[in-house]
């Protein structure tokens, strides 16, 4: 877990700029946020501030990492990080890691909590062996859920 997670979610009356951040990942939509340019891959995370914040996007099947210079980047299976959002001008870097940290009280815990994604080859196995490990560690079928609700790896990445 993060130490950062463990930190007390502050209230925000404004809203965020990151649409998948809105609500508990439901995929609605804020107009007018700045979208990465095209080719925006990220080697070093140093390159984009510190890390305030990392969590699984149940919307995009990524992890996602909330930056200190108002930058949130998202990382895929077998990928590389890459630029997902930029806070907007207008938005005080203060104001938009408050919201940012508003955002997360509507996450599940263990979104918050998952630090790495599988690999390539350990969901290839998964979905070969018809048992798959879920982000809490638990043995489940492929298409199943942990006796805490949380969906297997194969599900959560939205592969099946």
């Amino acid at each position: 877990m993060n130490a950062q997670s463990t930190h007390p979610i502050l209230p925000s009356t404004t809203h965020t700029t990151d649409p998948q951040f809105l609500g508990p990942e439901a995929g609605q939509q804020a107009g007018g946020f700045e979208e990465p340019a095209e080719g925006n891959s990220v080697c070093a995370l140093d390159q984009n501030g510190s890390e305030l914040h990392r969590y699984f996007s149940v919307a995009r099947g990524a992890l996602i990492s909330v930056r200190s210079n108002g930058v949130t980047l998202c990382r895929q299976v077998d990928d590389e990080w890459k630029v997902l959002s930029r806070k907007k001008a207008e938005c005080s870097l203060a104001q938009w890691v408050a919201n940012k940290k508003a955002a997360l009280s509507s996450l599940a815990r263990w979104q918050l909590e998952v630090e790495e994604l599988p690999s390539l080859q350990e969901l290839m196995a998964w979905n070969e062996d018809g048992i798959c490990e879920t982000p809490t560690g638990h043995r489940v079928e492929p298409d199943g859920t942990g006796p805490d609700g949380v969906p297997s790896w194969l599900r959560a990445l939205r592969l099946i």
